[in-house]
């Protein structure tokens, strides 16, 4: 996709107070998420595939409302991220995950990388256990509070 098109994605985004512009094309994708005032485009796509322009139109429609968590079984701990940002399941990439469904940690072990203002933030668990379900991709954006892990105590 050419710089002038994303800069014009990125215009309409600012322009109409979005915070988010999720455009998907066959196997390309890109995403604009507005960070505070100024918008920061985030491109993804595979190399050399051509795009075509797609008019984008703004409409105005009720938000959704957000689903309801699913309830977690009751001897399940949450492993929480203590900060916004890029989370990252291995340490580099093409390297194996830190932990897998099934893996045994112990207290401090490495879970994951959260990187947060250009810094790598090692997330170290907080219980010992066995990990039950992992609640986060690798690159994806995560919420202070949201929950990382969930794992079994021993």
């Amino acid at each position: 996709m050419e710089t002038t098109k994303i800069a014009e994605l990125a215009k309409i985004l600012k322009d109409n107070g979005l915070t988010k512009l999720d455009l998907t094309e066959g196997d390309n994708r890109l995403v604009l998420e507005a960070v505070s005032a100024p918008v920061a485009p985030a491109v993804v796509m595979p190399a050399a595939v051509p795009v075509e322009a797609v008019p984008v139109a703004v409409a105005e429609a009720p938000a959704a409302a957000p689903e309801a968590p699913a309830a977690p079984e009751e001897d399940l701990y949450e492993q929480k991220t203590p900060l916004v940002g890029t989370v990252y399941v291995a340490p580099q990439a093409g390297a194996a995950p830190y932990v897998s469904v099934g893996d045994h940690v112990a207290a401090g072990d490495t879970v994951c990388i959260v990187e947060s203002m250009k810094m790598f933030n090692e997330i170290a668990a907080e219980c010992s256990g066995t990990i039950e379900e992992i609640c986060i991709n690798n690159g994806q954006i995560v919420e202070y509070g949201q929950v990382l892990f969930r794992i079994r105590e021993d």
